[in-house]
Parts: structure tokens; C-alpha cells; sequence
């Protein structure tokens, strides 16, 4: 407020309003947020700043319990975030690094709102629970997404829409930062070797999708129908088929570094659905019977096939109907 003060003596009457309650930074819940927006604009501040002013109005939302409430101010987070950092723009350092630091509280955001939504329900408490133990423990944020998703999916009935969507925009973001993580990589090994490294690095990304992918297929074929883990996990293979077919479209037009980021999500969504399949016993023990008998047929039909998996590719439709054959019996 110092601050404001300073720059209204500053100014004009008619802009002093707007720019101090910008440089005070009040929050979308207060009465003055809106000419603290007007304040922005006045003051010229840029995406990256917007960017980074929406995310801390949002958390400060999700510690009042208003997460769902505010949801515009978390999509608006998200949009500015696609803007700032575009596949084919060598992305400023500092921006890689603010997401870097960010991931920890985009993965504790989706916590806390999963616990508030929890409420009384027990059930949905312990799973909450467990998928936070798992994270804290491991630090790995694909084990929280795939927690994340397959949570979502079995409260998917039973709350209300806004939860859903703003569920949808955490993980959007989450897969964005991911995604740019590892395409600076690309771009920093591009700038020492040259381009080629950026090909090279494609090529690597799709040679595990079209191994993995696959695999995750043959997973599901025998998977227990209409049950969580394996609604979420056909939800992801589809987003890993959409993404890997405009992945090779950007590259055949010749854009890599678009190319490398969609690729890099259509891997992260295979990652995902595997993991939720290999944790579905632990995460649904309502049907923990069915995924035992699941894992024991699975681990027998994964080694029969060990050592083809590499050269599946060749012969992908016997391959499918070979294991449709092997699960059916």
C-alpha cells in the first residue's frame, strides 16, 4: 500500500483508483478487484506478470475455500500460460524456471481441493489421502496425475461440474509446465549440437510411443469394464492417439519444437493410463478381486511377449489379435 500511495501522488485522479488497487494486489473476492484489473492494463504489466499474479490470486482462493467459485481466474491462469510459453518459441529461461518451482503448488492445489470436495466422505478422504502420501514420498508428479485422474473419475457422478473443470485446468497446467520442462531441454541441447538434436529427440519420443502404446493397449484388453481405472485409462490413450497424430503432422511441417511438446503429452497420457492400471487394485478395493485376477493373467501374457515387445510395429494387427486371443482364453 506504501506503494500505492507513492504512485497515486504520482498520477493522474482519474487512474490513481485502478493502479493503487493494482500495486496493492487485493484478491478477485475483494470490491476493488476489478479496478485492480483496470489497474494492469494502465500499468502495461505483461503476460508473463499476469500470468503469474492470476496463479497467486487462485491459490489464495483454493486456502479460502472459494477454489470452484473462482474458477475464471484459474482458466485465465492457464490461457496466459499457453501464451507465454508456445511450442515454437524458444522460451525464456526464467519463465522454465518459475514453472519448475510452481509444479510442487499446482500439485498441492489439486490436493487441498480434492480434500475440500471430499467433505465427510470417508472413502474419498482415505483416497485423497493415500494419493498424497504416495506424492510426498516419491516427489514424482506423474504418480500425483495419475492418482488425480483416476480419482476424478470415480467422483466423476457424483459432484458438482465445476469441480470437474477446474480438476481438468490443474492437470492442463501441470501437463503444460511438464511439457516445457522438457522441450527448454530440447532447445538447450539444440542451441550446443544443432538442430538435428531436436530430430533426434522425436524420433526417441516416438519410438516409445509406438512400443508403449501397444503394451498399454494390451493392458486394457483384458482390464475389468466399466470400472474407474479403466474408464480413465481408455480417456487417456485416446488423448495419447489425438496428440501423437498432430505431433507427426507438426512434424512433417517441419515445426520440431511444436513437435517434441505434443509428443512429449501424448507419452505423459500413455504414462498415465499405465500407471493407473498398475495401482487400480490399490485404488479400488471394491474391485480388488477382479484386478488381482487381472495382474496374474497380465504378468503371464506380458512374458510371453517380453521379448517382441521392440518389434510389435511390424506386425501390429496380428499382435492385437493375438492378445484379444490370449485374454478371451
Amino acid at each position: 500500500m506504501v506503494a500505492a500511495v507513492v504512485l497515486v501522488a504520482a498520477i493522474g485522479a482519474s487512474t490513481a483508483a485502478p493502479v493503487a488497487a493494482s500495486v496493492a494486489n487485493v484478491d478477485p473476492d475483494h470490491p476493488l478487484y476489478s479496478l485492480k484489473r483496470v489497474g494492469e492494463r494502465i500499468r502495461g504489466l505483461s503476460d508473463t506478470e499476469q500470468m503469474k499474479l492470476r496463479w497467486q490470486e487462485y491459490q489464495r482462493m483454493v486456502e479460502k475455500g472459494k477454489g470452484l467459485q473462482y474458477r475464471s481466474v484459474l482458466k485465465e491462469f492457464v490461457d496466459k500460460l499457453n501464451s507465454v510459453a508456445p511450442y515454437d518459441v524458444k522460451t525464456k529461461q526464467e519463465i522454465i524456471a518459475w514453472m519448475q518451482e510452481q509444479m510442487p503448488g499446482v500439485g498441492e492445489i489439486r490436493l487441498r481441493l480434492a480434500e475440500q470436495i471430499a467433505g465427510e466422505n470417508a472413502e474419498w478422504r482415505n483416497e485423497v489421502r493415500q494419493i498424497r502420501t504416495s506424492w510426498e514420498g516419491s516427489g514424482d508428479q506423474e504418480d500425483l496425475s495419475a492418482g488425480m485422474l483416476h480419482l476424478r473419475e470415480r467422483v466423476r457422478e457424483r459432484v458438482r461440474e465445476e469441480y470437474l473443470k477446474v480438476e481438468n485446468l490443474l492437470e492442463t497446467a501441470c501437463l503444460r509446465m511438464r511439457v516445457q520442462e522438457n522441450l527448454s531441454l530440447a532447445w538447450q541441447e539444440a542451441r550446443q549440437r544443432g538442430e538435428s538434436t531436436l530430430r533426434t529427440r522425436f524420433e526417441h519420443l516416438r519410438e516409445f510411443f509406438e512400443n508403449k502404446y501397444p503394451e498399454v493397449e494390451a493392458m486394457l484388453e483384458g482390464a475389468p469394464e466399466n470400472v474407474p481405472a479403466t474408464v480413465a485409462a481408455k480417456r487417456l490413450m485416446t488423448l495419447a492417439s489425438r496428440e501423437n497424430a498432430l505431433a507427426l503432422d507438426a512434424y512433417e511441417e517441419d515445426l520440431l519444437g511444436r513437435a517434441v511438446g505434443i509428443m512429449t503429452s501424448a507419452v505423459m497420457h500413455l504414462r498415465n493410463a499405465e500407471r493407473i492400471l498398475e495401482r487400480a487394485q490399490e485404488w479400488e478395493p471394491q474391485h480388488a478381486e477382479k484386478w488381482q485376477q487381472w495382474r496374474e493373467r497380465w504378468e503371464e501374457i506380458r512374458g510371453e511377449f517380453q521379448e517382441v515387445w521392440e518389434n510389435v510395429q511390424q506386425n501390429l494387427e496380428e499382435f492385437r489379435r493375438t492378445i484379444r486371443e490370449k485374454w478371451g482364453g
